[in-house]
C-alpha cells in the first residue's frame, strides 16, 4: 500500500459502521448497526473525533446495561448507565501524523483521561470516497479483537463542504 499523504485525509468524515472483529472469525457491533460520528482532519494537522450510537437516551442505557451486566438491580443499572457504563461516546482531538503506514492520533484532549498524551494508532485503507481505520489487535480479556470503523468523506475532496 503507497504511504498516504495528509491531505488525503483533510476534511471531515461521517462514521458509517463500528465494528469489533474478533479473532474466531466474528463481527460484533458494540453500539448496534446504527452509530452517528464525525472525523476530522485539518489541513494544519490536527484531528478530532465524536462518534456514539444512535440511540443513546436511558432507557436504551438501561436495557443495554441488564442485558450486559446479569444481576444488575435497577439502582446499579441507573448508576452505571449515569457514569457511562458501558462506554457509548468517544471524543478526543489532537495533532495527527503518518509514518511507515499508519496514522497517529497523539490526543491531546479526550473525554477519557487516560487517553491524553497517548498515541492513537490506527491502521488506514481508503476505497472512493471511504476511508477505514483498524486499531492494531487489542486484548479485550476473553480474547483479541480489532476495532474497525468505516467513515465516508462528506463535501468535496479538498474537505470542505460545497457552498452554494
Amino acid at each position: 500500500m503507497e504511504q498516504a499523504k495528509p491531505e488525503d485525509f483533510a476534511g471531515t468524515w461521517r462514521l458509517l459502521e463500528y465494528s469489533f472483529h474478533h479473532e474466531n472469525g466474528d463481527v460484533e457491533h458494540p453500539w448496534g448497526k446504527e452509530v452517528v460520528g464525525y472525523l476530522l482532519y485539518s489541513p494544519q494537522g490536527y484531528m478530532s473525533a465524536n462518534l456514539s450510537p444512535v440511540h443513546r437516551n436511558w432507557r436504551y442505557r438501561h436495557a443495554r446495561l441488564k442485558a450486559e451486566v446479569p444481576g444488575a438491580d435497577e439502582s446499579r443499572s441507573l448508576r452505571l448507565a449515569r457514569r457511562g457504563v458501558p462506554r457509548d461516546y468517544i471524543a478526543y482531538s489532537g495533532l495527527f501524523e503518518l509514518k511507515n503506514g499508519i496514522i497517529i492520533h497523539h490526543v491531546e484532549v479526550s473525554l477519557f483521561p487516560h487517553w491524553v498524551g497517548l498515541p492513537q494508532v490506527r491502521h488506514y485503507e481508503f476505497s472512493g470516497n471511504q476511508l477505514t481505520l483498524r486499531t492494531p489487535v487489542i486484548n479485550s480479556g476473553r480474547d483479541r479483537v480489532v476495532a474497525q470503523l468505516r467513515w465516508e468523506r462528506i463535501g468535496n475532496a479538498a474537505g470542505g463542504a460545497a457552498i452554494d
